[in-house]
C-alpha cells in the first residue's frame, strides 16, 4: 500500500477545494514556506547601488570633462562652438543626479527607485547611440552600453525586484 496507515500524523493536510472532506485524494500537503533569503536580496540591492553610485561618479567626470572641452573648443573655435558640449555636459551632470538619486531610493527601498533606475539606464543608452551617431566612433562608447545593459540585469533579478516592491 502506497499510502501507510498513519500518514495524516506526520503531514499536515489542507483542503485543496475549501470545505469538504479532507481525505487523501482531496488533500494536499501544507508545505512550508521558505524564508526569504534576505542576504542574497541585500547583496543584489547593494550590487544595484554600487552599479548607480559608479554611474553618478561617471557622470560627474564626464561633465568636468565635457565642460573642460567645451572650454577649449571655444578658445580657438568662438563660444558658438561650445555650446553642444555644454549641453552634453548639463544632461551628464542631471545624468549623475538622478543615479546618485535613485542609488538612495534603492537603499531606503523606495518602489519609484526601480523604475528612476531603469528610466536612467535607457537614456544612457539613448545618449551614448547619439554620441555614436555624431561623432567619430570610438570603443569606450561601449563601456556607457555594458553599464546599462549590467544595471538592467540586476534591475531585472527577483531579489531587487521583490525588495524594490516590482514584484
Amino acid at each position: 500500500e502506497p499510502w501507510p496507515a498513519n500518514v495524516h500524523d506526520r503531514c499536515p493536510l489542507r483542503a485543496v477545494d475549501g470545505p469538504s472532506k479532507l481525505t487523501r485524494m482531496t488533500a494536499q500537503t501544507a508545505a512550508q514556506r521558505a524564508a526569504p533569503n534576505v542576504h542574497a536580496r541585500t547583496a543584489m540591492v547593494g550590487a544595484l547601488r554600487a552599479l548607480l553610485l559608479a554611474e553618478a561618479a561617471g557622470g560627474l567626470v564626464l561633465t568636468v570633462f565635457l565642460s573642460m572641452a567645451a572650454s577649449a573648443i571655444g578658445a580657438q573655435q568662438g563660444p558658438d562652438a561650445e555650446v553642444p558640449l555644454r549641453f552634453a555636459a548639463g544632461g551628464a551632470l542631471l545624468l549623475a543626479i538622478f543615479a546618485a538619486v535613485a542609488s538612495r531610493g534603492a537603499r531606503k527601498r523606495r518602489t519609484w527607485s526601480w523604475t528612476l533606475a531603469a528610466m536612467l539606464q535607457v537614456v544612457i543608452a539613448i545618449a551614448a547611440g547619439i554620441a555614436v551617431l555624431t561623432v567619430e566612433w570610438h570603443p569606450v562608447y561601449l563601456v556607457p552600453f555594458a553599464a546599462a545593459a549590467l544595471v538592467m540585469f540586476v534591475l531585472s533579478t527577483a531579489s531587487v525586484r521583490r525588495a524594490l516592491g516590482q514584484t
